[in-house]
């Protein structure tokens, strides 16, 4: 199955979803934090199964769980940064993302456009945001679940602000079903 993605233009939220057919052994969903608030954000599911609609996943409730353990007030600076997950178009550019507040402990400006690719996935993005540093979210993570990362930052001295699911089925009896779903949220 292709890409899902969903957000809308000019937004601080995007979900990247892939469904597709795996090799890799069977195992339950996992959610967790990649990069965890405050600031830029990202959660990871997957889960490979190998019985039919084993993989159901029909919203993104995992995500508001694991989302629901991190504190809701967080102090914030007097730096603004462009905020944006979005297509690599004019909907992320930084003269047109809004600015946000940063939070006390994650003042710097990131921007970065993410490639994901897996079977027929070949999707690339980009990510704006507060951070606690320009460097890559991403270093340690070249695969969320089946799906191959890579991440290449973007020059920020333009960007920079100044201030303060359908059936599928597989075809290999190894073959498995398997959804990655990456979610990236600015808090």
């Amino acid at each position: 199955m292709p890409l899902y993605t969903d957000w809308t233009q000019r937004t601080s939220r995007g979900v990247v979803s892939y469904k597709g057919c795996s090799s890799a052994i069977s195992y339950p969903p996992q959610v967790s934090y990649l990069i965890a608030p405050p600031g830029i954000s990202i959660a990871s599911y997957s889960h490979i199964c190998r019985s039919y609609l084993c993989n159901n996943l029909t919203n993104v409730d995992p995500f508001w769980k694991i989302k629901a353990t991190v504190p809701k007030t967080v102090p914030l600076s007097t730096h603004t940064c462009p905020t944006c997950v979005g297509r690599l178009e004019e909907e992320c550019h930084p003269a047109f993302a809004a600015n946000e507040t940063c939070p006390y402990s994650a003042s710097t400006c990131y921007s970065s456009t993410l490639k994901f690719e897996a079977g027929d996935l070949n999707s690339t993005f980009i990510l704006m945001g507060c951070a606690r540093q320009q460097h890559k979210l991403l270093a340690d993570f070249q695969h969320v679940g089946s799906i191959q990362v890579t991440e290449t930052l973007n020059n920020m001295d333009k960007s920079q602000s100044t201030g303060g699911s359908s059936a599928l089925s597989c075809h290999s009896s190894f073959g498995g079903l398997v959804l990655g779903l990456l979610l990236a949220l600015s808090e």
